[in-house]
C-alpha cells in the first residue's frame, strides 16, 4: 500500500519540477510519467515520480526526444548502455553546434557587408552567403563584380556541384605556406595549377569575370577582417606561385605582386 504521506498532487509536482500541469498530463498520455489513482479518483504522484520527472527534464535538456527518453533511456541500467547513448547524443549535438557556428559566422559576414560604405543588394548578399556556405573564405570578392558579373558568378555558384573543393584548395595553401614550401617548387606549382584551373572553370571563359577575380586577389589591403588569415598565404605564396606558373606555361595574363 502506498504511503499517503509521500503522495503529491499534480499541481504540487508541477511546482517542484518547474513545469505546467498540462505538461504532466501530456507525459501521462505518453506513458512517460503515470500517476496513481487514489480511492477517491484523484491522480497522485510518489517520490519516485519526482525523481523520474527530474530524469525526464534532464534528458530533454540534453536534446533527447520524449520517444527516445521513454523507449531507450529511462529503463537503462548499465553504465555501458548509458555511455553509448550519451556518446551518440554528444556527437549529434556537436554537429548541430558546428552548424550553428557556421550560421553565426555567415550572419556576422552579412552584418559586416551591410556596414560597408558600398550599398549592397539582397542578390549580392545571398551570393556571398552561399559562397561562404560552400567553404569559400574568398566570398567577399563578390563586392568587386558589376551586376552582369554577379549574375554570371551566381549562376556558376548555384549550378555547379561542390566538386571544385574550394575549401580544400585554401587549406592546402595555408598548409604549404606554414610549412615554408618554395612556391616555385613542385608542390607550389601543383597548387598554382589547381588554383588556376579552379578559377578558370568557375569563370567559364568569361574574361572580364576572370579579371575581376584576379583584381580582387590583388586588393589585399582592402580585404575584410574575416579574410585576414588567408591574406599572408595569398600575398607571399600564391601570387608568387601563380606568376611562375603563368610564365612557365606561356599564359597571356600576368599577375603582379600586390601592395
Amino acid at each position: 500500500m502506498v504511503n499517503q504521506e509521500h503522495l503529491f498532487a499534480i499541481g504540487e509536482l508541477a511546482r517542484i519540477g518547474g513545469v505546467s500541469v498540462r505538461t504532466l498530463q501530456y507525459y501521462d498520455e505518453q506513458d512517460l510519467l503515470k500517476p496513481i489513482i487514489t480511492k477517491g479518483g484523484r491522480r497522485k504522484y510518489t517520490r519516485e515520480d519526482v525523481l523520474r520527472l527530474e530524469q525526464i527534464l534532464f534528458l530533454k535538456s540534453l536534446g533527447f526526444s520524449l520517444e527516445e527518453i521513454n523507449e531507450k533511456i529511462l529503463d537503462l541500467n548499465t553504465s555501458a548502455d548509458l555511455k553509448n547513448i550519451f556518446t551518440m547524443q554528444r556527437n549529434a549535438l556537436t554537429g548541430q553546434i558546428e552548424q550553428l557556428n557556421n550560421i553565426v559566422g555567415m550572419l556576422d559576414t552579412a552584418i559586416a557587408e551591410t556596414n560597408t560604405d558600398q550599398e549592397i543588394s539582397m542578390d549580392r548578399l545571398i551570393t556571398i552567403m552561399e559562397s561562404m556556405r560552400r567553404g569559400n573564405p574568398y566570398a567577399f570578392v563578390v563586392r568587386y563584380f558589376n551586376d552582369e558579373q554577379l549574375k554570371s558568378f551566381a549562376f556558376q555558384l548555384f549550378t555547379m556541384p561542390d566538386n571544385l573543393k574550394v575549401k580544400e584548395v585554401f587549406d592546402k595553401l595555408r598548409e604549404l605556406y606554414e610549412k615554408g614550401v618554395n612556391p616555385e617548387g613542385e608542390e607550389g606549382q601543383e597548387l598554382a595549377k589547381r588554383w588556376w584551373n579552379m578559377v578558370n572553370e568557375f569563370s567559364s571563359g568569361d574574361f572580364n569575370l576572370l579579371m575581376s577575380l584576379i583584381n580582387a586577389g590583388l586588393d589585399i589591403p582592402n580585404w575584410p577582417d574575416e579574410a585576414r588569415d588567408i591574406q599572408e598565404p595569398i600575398k607571399n605564396f600564391l601570387v608568387k606561385a601563380l606568376n611562375v606558373y603563368i610564365h612557365n606555361n606561356g599564359l597571356q595574363i600576368g599577375i603582379v605582386k600586390p601592395k
